[in-house]
């Protein structure tokens, strides 16, 4: 096999033979690359292309939607599920039971009582606001109490619906100072859910009904405070002082 002389690097016939052969055979080595992950892009396209988001929760029927929330104080463990539920579903994913619609108060150190929104039929809340019919109202079809719009509440300036609500659960949003309406979780109620699913084998305390009369009703009409103290005096005994402990 003869070698090529320097000289034979300047020659034109010894140039072109060399880039002929470096162009064939990077097209060659193109092709095997090319050969080799077409069976995988299929795959590959797939992986690239973003996932479907997740179609959102069907509304429910307005046959189907719960309009009434009750509790069975006496079954309250003070768990707070129904808090992070609460917050977890108004708040984008967030659990924060600091601003729940739905809130757990101790009393006297030992009993749990969650205070909700009792939807009344005469809506105290509603009628108080000074700026009404344009901020907040009452859904007969829902019995849900919400904003109208949102921008006429006076927020942390007016205190009249908290203070006319005679269950003692409005309460303000932190950020915004507006206060924070029960709206049932469009129907379903998620405190109900997690209440339920805490309590497994046990009786639930969170209850909600289409319907806002019957037995339950009574519960309605007692204050938290005044619930607290008949749970207190039927199931913790007086010690030597006479102090309930």
């Amino acid at each position: 096999m003869s070698e090529r002389s320097p000289d034979d690097i300047d020659r034109p016939e010894v140039s072109n033979t060399s880039r002929r052969c470096f162009l064939k055979r990077s097209a060659q080595l193109a092709g095997g690359i090319a050969l080799a992950i077409q069976p995988l892009a299929p795959a590959l396209a797939a992986e690239a292309k973003p996932a479907a988001p997740a179609p959102a929760p069907a509304a429910k029927k307005p046959e189907d939607r719960m309009k009434y929330l009750f509790v069975q104080r006496e079954h309250c463990t003070g768990c707070r599920s129904c808090e992070f539920a609460c917050s977890q579903f108004h708040e984008k994913g967030i659990v924060r039971p600091g601003v729940a619609r739905i809130h757990v108060k101790r009393f006297h150190g030992v009993v749990d009582i969650p205070v909700i929104c009792w939807h009344c039929e005469d809506s105290p809340c509603v009628k108080a606001c000074p700026t009404n019919p344009k901020a907040i109202a009452k859904d007969k079809d829902t019995n849900i109490i919400n904003y109208i719009d949102d921008k006429t509440c006076l927020g942390a300036k007016c205190n009249k619906c908290i203070e006319a609500c005679p269950a003692n659960f409005l309460r303000r949003h932190p950020e915004t100072g507006k206060p924070m309406f029960c709206d049932l979780c469009d129907g379903d109620p998620h405190c109900v859910k997690a209440c339920k699913a805490q309590a497994e084998d046990t009786a639930a305390a969170m209850r909600a009904s289409k319907v806002g009369f019957g037995v339950n009703l009574a519960y309605r009409d007692v204050t938290p405070k005044e619930a607290a103290k008949a749970l207190h005096t039927s199931l913790f005994y007086p010690n030597k002082d006479g102090e309930r402990r």
